[in-house]
């Protein structure tokens, strides 16, 4: 059994690309819904790509994530193509909000922490979400198992629906459930299962 997820490894290989090049496929169709100049926070950041992509619309952008491998690879990538984004390192159980956000994302993070996290994170997120602004959230989901390399990392599968169950009060502006498959490198194979809503707070 690994002792650190597979990303890790990734991450601190410049020429590696963990989770394919480019934003994820939700925000790079939804982009331009955002407000001009939105203040962005993309939690569990990984390599940056949603980060950096939106720092290079326009929006200022603070992004975290716990792998300093991550952070130190996203601030290089961000420099190469000229974007400012506030990069940081954090453990999600332990961000501290200070400010209100125009847009909050979170793509393939809130499944491993242990439940209790995930949800009162949930919640902060939508405290700290100005009126008229956005979640966009990506999930894995118990309709497939975690694979077993990210089995030991994975304390919180979502139950299909739970996710938007927990947006009941906000407009769902997209939703997609299923499964996928996905290569990455190293000849690392998987299949998830995915929930993915993009929500606006209305009140």
């Amino acid at each position: 059994m690994r002792s650190k997820p597979f990303w890790e490894q990734t991450y601190a290989d410049i020429d590696a690309i963990t989770f394919k090049k480019g934003p994820t496929s939700d925000v790079a169709e939804f982009y331009n819904i955002f407000n001009d100049n939105s203040i962005v926070l993309d939690v569990g950041c990984g390599e940056g790509r949603n980060s950096v992509f939106l720092a290079e619309q326009g929006h200022r952008v603070d992004a975290f994530d716990i792998s300093v491998n991550g952070i130190e690879k996203a601030r290089l990538i961000a420099k190469i193509k000229n974007a400012e984004v506030n990069f940081f390192v954090q453990n999600l159980g332990e961000f501290q909000f200070t400010k209100d956000y125009d847009v909050i994302i979170s793509h393939g993070v809130l499944h491993l922490p242990e439940k209790i996290i995930r949800d009162r994170f949930i919640e902060k997120m939508q405290k700290f979400t100005k009126i008229g602004g956005y979640n966009v959230i990506g999930v894995f989901t118990n309709r497939l198992p975690a694979t077993v390399d990210n089995a030991p990392f994975t304390k919180s599968l979502f139950a299909v629906g739970e996710l938007p169950q927990k947006y009941d009060a906000w407009e769902i502006v997209h939703h997609l459930e299923g499964t996928f498959k996905d290569t990455h490198p190293g000849d690392i194979h998987h299949e998830h299962a995915f929930e993915r809503i993009i929500a606006k707070k209305m009140k």
